[in-house]
């Protein structure tokens, strides 16, 4: 999940942010994105390009009230839809304004890097497709379950399908016949085949 960071923190929170970055790089499932303010982004501005590639589900931390960031967002035409989160549980959640989901934080109100690294991962978590196979040693094949649509905010019916993987059977070698015991006659009959080859 991408985690959007706007580096311009006031000077008493120098010390979150840069937690935040410590605990955030490198962290699977999260990629983290540090970024200038949203509105002080050129259009050709390397950050515009990076927000512009990003299309799926993801967090922005920034230094202001929710709202805020959704018009700071909106003015340079990064739509998506506000969700709750944990930490963010007012959030309304209106699909039908952008399908990019935003999970957003304001880091004004809140400072403990624990609490906010915790509800990434509980995010990610919730996002991430899961899929688990079934199936014993010996049976005669196995069914996996995968989601057709991952659980978000909204709490989004997941649905599952199952499809039966064939497992064939490993082949038993063909029994060999016994060799026949070497003798100067059987020796002679492949000599006189050879013969009759005439190669």
């Amino acid at each position: 999940m991408p985690v959007i960071l706007v580096q311009n923190p006031p000077a008493s929170a120098a010390n979150l942010a840069e937690s935040l970055v410590g605990h955030l790089i490198g962290r699977a499932g999260l990629d983290l994105t540090l970024v200038g303010r949203f509105d002080s982004l050129a259009d050709d501005s390397t950050d515009r390009m990076t927000l512009d590639s990003i299309t799926v589900p993801s967090a922005v931390l920034d230094w202001r009230s929710e709202p805020e960031m959704l018009d700071v967002l909106a003015a340079i035409e990064f739509h998506g839809s506000r969700c709750p989160h944990q930490l963010d549980p007012d959030g309304p959640f209106a699909p039908g304004q952008s399908p990019r989901r935003l999970f957003l934080f304001d880091l004004t109100k809140h400072n403990d890097v624990e609490k906010i690294i915790a509800e990434l991962d509980r995010l990610r978590a919730s996002l991430s497709v899961k899929t688990v196979s079934l199936g014993a040693l010996g049976s005669g094949g196995s069914t996996t379950i995968k989601p057709a649509a991952n659980k978000d905010a909204a709490n989004r019916d997941v649905k599952a399908t199952a499809r039966p993987v064939p497992v064939t059977a490993p082949r038993q070698p063909a029994p060999v016949a016994a060799a026949s015991p070497r003798s100067d006659e059987n020796l002679d009959s492949l000599i006189d085949q050879l013969d009759d080859l005439d190669v």
